[in-house]
């Protein structure tokens, strides 16, 4: 019978069958999935189809892999999901906004 080993805990099991370590540990981070209930609708998705439809090219590089639909105005401080409200980047320039914005909020005033 062919053995495979779980890259977590390295222990061999049977090929085709689930370590039970994953069961029994929970997860380290919470998923950013985009269908969290409220947030990201079908809507959404429709207005970010649209939105690269318009624009198949990143922002800010011009890349035309790997895009993504990104709010200006975020939703949390009063943003919408509307066309007016959404740019185009690429996954790469989408994560380095993130992080700038987080850095922004970090350093005190």
């Amino acid at each position: 019978m062919p053995y495979s080993m779980c890259n977590r805990c390295r222990k061999l099991r049977p090929l085709g069958t689930a370590c039970p370590c994953r069961a029994s540990a929970p997860r380290k981070h919470k998923s950013k999935n985009t269908r969290v209930k409220g947030k990201y609708d079908a809507q959404w998705r429709k207005v970010r189809a649209q939105a690269i439809a318009l624009h198949p090219f990143c922002l800010n590089c011009g890349s035309t892999e790997d895009l993504t639909g990104d709010h200006i105005r975020p939703l949390d401080q009063g943003g919408t999901n509307t066309l007016d409200n959404v740019q185009v980047l690429c996954r790469s320039c989408n994560s380095s906004r993130e992080q700038a914005i987080r850095k922004l909020r970090r350093t005190p005033q």
